[in-house]
């Protein structure tokens, strides 16, 4: 039973940031229907702002995180102005080689630039453990769920609160009719890509002090990701958070408990079965979009 408990606590982090990466996706996917793989790019380039802020510069690895969401963000949005916004007129097909191969330019100029040495950002909370019904939970890692559910909670108020996620959930649910009544479309898009850039750049900030890191994590972390949001559903921000929770448990859960050779495998297995069930995923009605 203690072992049960400590695999579920540890799927804690891994669950967190899968869903940041997940729901980034999803809103690009709800907005534009584009696959945006690019989002593991945003992912590393966190990871490495995150390292090169608080061991180049000395800042407070709180200081990065929003240093690495900013910058990720703007990369974000960078990508739609230079890569998708010029292709939107062609077929999805289009949009979805520019995303793969953005994802590999970004990934390889990371490699030239940074080498493909394995890299750590220190834990800023080292030594913290936090004792459970037998099991225990590291300070950071109870830190890592609480910053998971603080931005997703954020996220939830800028789409249910503010102009810009009223009009990003508007678009997502009825493109034509919102723009019928006036909706700027850049606007709305620019939004969606650095809003999603933000969240994978936290992802990757957060990861990194918790894993070693090289430019290969950005199409790791991506594909994985993907596979959960189809799990969940495509468009869908319930099904981006409750199908990151579900693939992280089982994840550990089959890592602790079968073997971990098969771990990495779960996520897929898992995204097959509930297509052969639900096509759509498990929350991939049209009204469940954001």
């Amino acid at each position: 039973m203690d072992t049960v408990l400590q695999l579920i606590l540890n799927a804690l982090h891994t669950s967190s940031l899968y869903a940041l990466v997940a729901l980034g996706l999803t809103l690009v996917l709800g907005v534009l229907d584009i696959a945006d793989f690019a989002q593991g790019a945003l992912y590393m380039a966190g990871a490495y702002v995150a390292f090169y802020a608080t061991s180049a510069f000395g800042l407070s690895f709180f200081l990065a995180l929003p240093l690495a969401m900013l910058v990720a963000g703007l990369l974000g949005v960078a990508n739609y102005v230079a890569v998708y916004r010029p292709l939107r007129r062609f077929s999805g097909a289009t949009t979805f080689i520019a995303a793969l191969g953005l994802l590999l330019i970004l990934q390889n100029l990371a490699l030239l630039a940074f080498g493909a040495d394995f890299r750590l950002v220190r834990n800023p909370f080292p030594g913290v453990r936090i004792a459970l019904a037998g099991a225990t939970i590291t300070g950071y890692q109870a830190f890592l769920a609480g910053a998971m559910v603080a931005l997703v909670g954020l996220v939830w108020l800028f789409l249910k609160r503010t102009p810009v996620g009223k009009a990003l959930r508007a678009v997502s649910q009825n493109r034509g009719g919102a723009l019928v009544v006036g909706l700027d479309p850049f606007r709305v898009e620019v939004a969606a890509f650095a809003l999603a850039g933000a969240l994978a750049g936290a992802a990757g900030t957060l990861a990194s002090a918790v894993n070693a890191f090289d430019p290969h994590v950005a199409a790791t972390v991506v594909i994985k990701a993907f596979a959960i949001v189809i799990f969940g559903g495509m468009g869908s921000v319930p099904g981006a958070i409750v199908g990151a929770v579900v693939v992280g448990l089982a994840e550990n859960l089959t890592g602790g408990l079968v073997s971990t050779q098969y771990a990495e495998l779960t996520a897929f297995v898992l995204m097959v079965v509930v297509l052969l069930v639900r096509p759509r995923g498990l929350f991939g009605a049209q009204e469940a979009k954001l």
